[in-house]
Parts: C-alpha cells; structure tokens; sequence
C-alpha cells in the first residue's frame, strides 16, 4: 500500500488539501484525511506539489528525437519514455500518411510495441484519407481516398487502430467511417475542404471528433452575396463534437482559444501533437513522413515553408500555458489533457480522475507546473 500525503489533490473541478491519496494493486484506493493514513503505509511526502491524474494525449507523433514512424519498437520505447517524463500516462501513436507499404510496416511495428508497452492505448492513423489542398505536413502523394479494400485491412489488425482522420468531402468516406466507427474506431475530420453537407454526412455515419481546429480546416467563403461556413465554423457550431486544440502559444493565439472554450466547453480537448523536435535545440532537423522538419522558435516549421511542422511542446506545457498564460483554473486545464480525453477513448470509468477505483495513473507538478514524477498503474514511471 502507497500513500501519497501532503500535496493538494485536483478531484474533479476542485483543488483539495489535507488529503492523502491510498493507492493498492495499481488502482487509487481511497482519498482520505492526512491523518487517517494507515500506519502500515509507504508514505511519500509530497508536500508543496499538486497531484493530478495522468495526462493522455490523442495526437502525438514522437518525442525526444524519435519518432512512432520509424518501425523500429525500440524508437517507440524512446517517444514513450520521453513522454512518460512530461506526465503523460496514456497516449496514441499519430502516424501522417504514408503509402500503404511504408503503413504496413509502421503498423506491424506498433503492434509489437502495444503488446509490451501498454501506456500506448493504440494508433491514430492521421491519413492519409485527406484533402491535398490541406495537406499540411503530409506527403501529399500519399493522400488518397479510402477503399473497401483499405478498410478491410484496417479492420483486420483489431484493437490496435483507435482513431482515422479523414476529409469529409472524399469519395466513399461516408461508408468508411460506417465501417469504422461499427468496429469502435473514433473518426474525427481534419485536413479537408469540407462543408456543410459533407460533414453532416459524415456525422450521420458516425463521426464525432474533429482534428486540432484552425489547422488544415476549410473556413467562411462567399459564393455571390452567399456565406457558406467551412468546416471550423460547423465545427464551433455543432452541439456534440469533440475538438482538439494545440495549445503550445505557437499553433493559435489566445483569442482563437477562447473562441473554441466559449463555443465547445466541455467538449474541447488540447492535444501535444508532438513531433521528433519536442525536447530537442533550436535547429534540431526531423521527418514527418518524407517532409523536413526543424525545431524553430519553439515550434516545429516545415523547412522552406511557411507552414508549421507539428508541435515541440509536450503535453505538460500546454496544461502550463492554458493555467498560467491565459488563466484556466487548474482543474479544467487538466480536464481537457485528462478527463475529456479518458472520454474519447472510452476509458473515463478507470482514468482521467483521483477517485476510488480509478487506476492510479497520475502526475506530480511541482509550483512551476514541471512534472517531478509521474505514476502509472501504481508505478513510478519517471521520479525527477
């Protein structure tokens, strides 16, 4: 039996003090008064830190160097280590897309790494269902509509793809997301044109999440005198999606934030959308797919284009920016980093929270908000 005394507790929407969280067997216990803390207890004294649950992440694509396409488990074990060290407890691999060889393989290679390492909950296939003119960081010679066939494919490695970005508007995406949302796979849209009409039939069919707003998102066009809202604005709009934001101080100012906090609430999400750069110097050169990358001002750039390459910032620091830079009470930055994504992943009744019968995934900020240790299933996974 572990106890964890002396730190304040974030439970649920409430910063607690004078509270020690039990943990036995890899599963959170009991929360009780300082004082009750059985004597036959491991006391770890925390004091003058915050206790919060596990970070997850939905979009990560790498990590301290590394990157999850390069087939090798041994990389993913880096990513998932340098992750580990930020907070996070749970997380998706991201791949960008690829041709369906070089995706056979990365996925074979992930396979492998699910089954040793199980901080990694599953895939995110970010493509290469998507629109070339929102290509973003994407190889566009890779990006194609989805098949019959691709989907049988994607189906057979059961369990191991949890999420697909796709565009809408593409031929046969309707009967897709059909196909993989039936099978329990999350489809969100991202990088695409769509419109209204395409997005509501994607909806019909299944789709529920939507791919960082603002990046790689059709918006408000006029056709005559006519306003037709692009897919950001149906997305603001809509009364059930799930949105993610990157939430670094580099991807979106603190105005375009707000806007998706007053618009989605409780449905909005921040993802790290990290790359090989997170953790790594200024200049540090990466790949997304085929596409160059370098670490630039704190951001990932695409070399020779004005376009970002990803995130550099893990997901501690978005949690960090969203409290101390625009103010977040703490509690709801470390709903949309924990909480609302347990929720996507079907997993908000055993993570996301500090209650009983929770698994005993968590992290421990230090005043500055830096991760000093992060706990999983009971664990100490990283002790700064």
């Amino acid at each position: 039996m572990i106890a964890l005394t002396g730190a304040t507790l974030v439970v649920d929407d409430a910063l607690v003090d004078d509270q020690a969280l039990i943990i036995r067997e890899g599963r959170i216990e009991a929360v009780v008064a300082a004082n009750d803390v059985p004597a036959t207890a491991d006391v770890h004294d925390l004091s003058g830190c915050t206790i919060i649950p596990g970070l997850i992440d939905l979009h990560v694509h790498g990590g301290g160097g590394h990157s999850f396409d390069d087939p090798d488990p041994a990389a993913h074990q880096q990513v998932l280590d340098f992750h580990a060290r930020h907070g996070v407890t749970t997380m998706q691999a991201s791949l960008v897309s690829a041709h369906p060889a070089d995706l056979a393989r990365q996925l074979d290679a992930l396979a492998e790494t699910t089954t040793t390492n199980s901080m990694l909950y599953g895939v995110h296939l970010e493509g290469p269902y998507l629109a070339t003119s929102q290509c973003g960081a994407h190889d566009p010679t890779a990006l194609r509509p989805p098949t019959a066939d691709e989907a049988d494919r994607l189906l057979a490695r059961y369990g191991l793809i949890t999420m697909v970005t796709v565009a809408p508007e593409l031929p046969g995406v309707p009967e897709f997301i059909r196909r993989l949302t039936a099978a329990g796979v999350v489809v969100a849209a991202g990088h695409s044109e769509a419109r209204a009409p395409g997005l509501a039939a994607a909806v019909d069919n299944g789709l529920t999440h939507l791919t960082h707003l603002w990046s790689c998102q059709s918006t408000l066009i006029r056709q005559g005198p006519w306003r037709l809202p692009g897919l950001l604005e149906e997305s603001l709009a809509s009364n059930h999606l799930i949105g993610e934001i990157i939430a670094d101080g580099h991807h979106l100012p603190p105005t375009l934030i707000e806007i998706a906090r007053r618009c989605l609430s409780d449905r909005l999400i921040a993802v790290s959308d990290a790359t090989a750069g997170a953790g790594m110097p200024e200049g540090y050169r990466y790949r997304l797919g085929i596409i160059d990358c370098e670490v630039a001002s704190g951001v990932g750039m695409v070399v020779g284009a004005d376009a970002f390459g990803g995130s550099t910032t893990p997901l501690d620091g978005m949690l960090a920016h969203l409290h101390r830079t625009l103010g977040w009470p703490l509690p709801e930055a470390v709903a949309a980093t924990s909480t609302r994504p347990a929720r996507v992943l079907d997993l908000a009744h055993r993570k996301g929270r500090l209650t009983p019968s929770y698994d005993a995934d968590l992290a421990v900020l230090a005043p500055d908000l830096t991760v000093g240790a992060t706990m999983r299933a009971g664990a100490w996974t990283h002790r700064g």
